[in-house]
């Protein structure tokens, strides 16, 4: 399922406009001095470089947050709201897809996946933000109430007095994070297969995860450690791909592609190097390597991503099922406006018309005798 056509295409057009709002963010955060990192170090560090993949990118990534700013909280608030809307569509048609094709055995197109997404694109949109509204806004609510704290003598025992609803408020910040964050899975399979509002996919991997969690557990493992393998062997098939084909290749170019490919890697380590490859259609042939290198890291990430499309829906028809009892083949189907038409255009059958009953309907005449008599 994770090499349907349908699924790659919407997540490898998902990852091209994920990269280019992070590097349009980032050139916005680095031009007006709020972030540090720039454009051309995700260029040069992660989109060119034939060494650094995804795992490298998450590192550098969770090490940036440790130490972050208020300017760089605004871009990185900006930075995920733009990508939620972005995935909103092209997760929401990567799912719509998976619950058709393994609960009814029906491919259907882009086209329609991407219009069932955009008539539900809200609920795809708050269903995963509303928990996290709901984390900051306990938090904020744990800091307020700490603010208080600063009143001089009032304030230390305002604080001691109405601890318990920080505990209480803690309590929610960890439900609604934890919960959340395990069922995000869970979400956009629901929108996808039940036709519903954000708030009924929220309320379903919630209850879901809570009525079945050993079974959702199981699930959940299953998908991450098939989701580590799958990423291990596209990851190094794709490198492997990649030094066959340089090696071929260079048999027959021989010294010419070892200084592209030198360029590339010092350009990716360096950064400036750009006069060292001569003449210019070098350095022609080497954007277009560079072009090669980023066109396979985007495969390699259409397929991780519909596979994980894939599997998180499949695991949400089955636990609705385990939790439910509704069958797996019982997914959301709208009504195509043409068959609407036609119900329309459709003649009524035509009504009997009553006859009214009388006395002379029910009783036949009588005949008069005639005194001319019968031969």
């Amino acid at each position: 399922m994770s090499l349907d056509f349908n699924k790659l295409i919407s997540a490898f057009v998902g990852i091209i406009f994920s990269i280019l709002w992070v590097l349009v963010i980032l050139a916005f955060g680095s031009a007006f001095k709020l972030i540090k990192i720039t454009p051309f170090e995700i260029i040069n560090g992660y989109l060119i470089s034939p060494r650094l993949g995804l795992c490298s990118l998450v590192n550098v990534f969770v090490e940036s947050i440790k130490s972050v700013e208020w300017g760089e909280y605004v871009v990185l608030m900006v930075l995920v709201l733009g990508l939620m809307l972005i995935w909103s569509v092209f997760a929401g048609a990567v799912t719509r897809l998976a619950a058709l094709e393994f609960a009814r055995g029906e491919k259907t197109g882009l086209k329609d996946s991407l219009t069932f997404v955009m008539k539900k694109f809200w609920s795809y949109f708050w269903s995963p933000l509303t928990p996290i509204l709901g984390v900051l806004f306990f938090i904020a609510c744990n800091v307020a109430g700490g603010l208080l704290g600063k009143i001089e003598f009032a304030g230390e025992i305002a604080v001691a007095v109405g601890f318990p609803l920080a505990i209480l408020s803690g309590f929610l910040i960890v439900f609604l994070g934890i919960v959340g964050l395990i069922g995000f899975v869970l979400m956009f399979p629901a929108i996808s297969s039940e036709g519903s509002d954000a708030f009924d996919a929220i309320s379903r991997a919630y209850s879901y995860v809570l009525s079945r969690p050993l079974h959702f557990l199981s699930l959940f493992i299953t998908i991450i450690v098939c989701g580590t393998i799958l990423t291990f062997v596209v990851g190094y098939g794709a490198c492997f791909v990649m030094r066959i084909s340089y090696f071929t290749v260079g048999l027959g170019m021989g010294g010419k592609l070892n200084e592209i490919r030198n360029f590339i890697t010092g350009l990716s380590e360096v950064g400036d190097i750009v006069s060292s490859l001569n003449p210019i259609t070098m350095r022609i042939a080497a954007l277009l390597f560079m072009l090669y290198i980023v066109l396979v890291k985007m495969i390699v990430g259409s397929i991780i991503i519909a596979f994980t499309g894939s599997a998180s829906t499949i695991a949400y028809l089955i636990l609705r099922k385990d939790v439910d009892g509704t069958e797996i083949d019982d997914v959301y189907i709208e009504e195509s406006d043409e068959e609407v038409a036609v119900e329309d255009e459709m003649p009524e059958e035509p009504v009997e018309q009553k006859t009214q009953l009388t006395p002379e309907s029910i009783v036949p005449p009588v005949q008069e005798k005639s005194d001319v008599p019968e031969k």
